[in-house]
């Protein structure tokens, strides 16, 4: 058991690294071993599950009381991360037609378009420099909603031509973000808040285990994919930053009276997604190959977007520095 923590221990303190290996895993290993990311698919949930016990189990709140007191910016930001990306798939869909679409792409645009932000979303804000609470309390807001809302706005956005068991899809979410709920409380009032806090490396190389599981259940065919149809992957890959980055500059612009860090916070929620979530809850193993290919080409901009904001912003501060 010693040795097994300690082997966690190091692969949770790899950070960014270890993400970037894991990913390259995840991108790659699926070449030389066709199928292996197929076949890990039905696993899913369960990857999804400990993220969801992994973030659960660290959230410390004790923080957020002084906002909760002052709750317009949080429930504005809230609607503004559940609603905008499903308002502008709704419009260009209905504008441009859904029948001139393949029916697995815009399946893919109706479960985006219902998920709740990227767990990372906090973590993305630390690394930028940004106050946490903010990002954590969004990210609570969203996904207890996620249930409720997700069935609903998937089924506006696709339309009448792509049946969604809006019944199915919501009492999955439920049972999963609920049930991680659940077990993550649980495992503190075991643990202990501080004992939590001594395993957060261990924990940290649990995740990453799971992260590049993930990678190669999302990342299975994408390169050879790439040689086949590039046209198709560039399409995709545009429509992914488009969206990620787009959602991030109106946000910035729109609501910048709620003050700069949160109208950050707020765009990068709106834009980068936990798609799979919703593939966990759709049984994603029986998902279309194309609603993978673009679930797995969204990756890209939720792992690329903080690496560019924060080149940017260190270039900023170098440049005030100079100043």
């Amino acid at each position: 058991m010693a040795r097994l923590r300690t082997l966690l221990s190091i692969v949770g303190t790899q950070g960014a690294r270890g993400m970037t290996i894991a990913l390259c895993i995840g991108v790659f290993v699926p070449v030389i071993w066709p199928g292996l990311g197929t076949a890990l698919r039905p696993s899913l949930p369960l990857m999804i599950a400990i993220f969801l016990v992994n973030a659960f189990a660290q959230l410390d709140l004790s923080y957020a009381k002084q906002s909760l007191t002052r709750p317009t910016r949080l429930l504005t930001a809230t609607a503004w991360a559940m609603l905008a990306i499903p308002a502008l798939f709704w419009a260009f869909l209905n504008t441009v037609g859904r029948d001139r679409f393949d029916p697995d792409f815009v399946l893919s645009l109706s479960l985006q378009a219902g998920a709740a932000p990227i767990m990372a979303t906090p973590a993305v804000a630390l690394v930028l420099g940004i106050d946490v609470t903010f990002a954590v309390l969004l990210l609570l807001a969203t996904m207890s909603i996620q249930p409720f809302t997700a069935p609903i706005l998937v089924s506006w956005v696709a339309g009448t031509t792509i049946p969604i068991d809006g019944f199915v899809l919501g009492r999955n979410l439920f049972v999963m973000i609920g049930g991680s709920g659940l077990v993550a409380a649980g495992l503190r009032l075991w643990l202990g808040r501080a004992r939590v806090e001594a395993y957060r490396s261990e924990l940290a190389g649990i995740n990453l285990i799971a992260f590049t599981l993930f990678a190669l259940a999302m990342f299975d065919g994408v390169v050879l994919k790439l040689f086949a149809e590039p046209i198709l992957l560039l399409g995709l890959s545009a429509v992914a930053f488009f969206v990620a980055l787009g959602s991030l500059l109106i946000a910035i612009v729109s609501l910048r009276a709620m003050g700069a860090d949160e109208a950050f916070v707020t765009g990068f929620a709106t834009g980068h997604r936990n798609v799979g979530l919703m593939a966990a809850a759709l049984s994603g193993s029986s998902l279309p190959e194309l609603t993978w290919l673009y679930f797995a080409l969204l990756q890209l901009p939720i792992y690329l977007t903080p690496q560019i904001v924060g080149a940017f912003a260190a270039a900023r501060r170098s440049l005030k520095d100079r100043a």
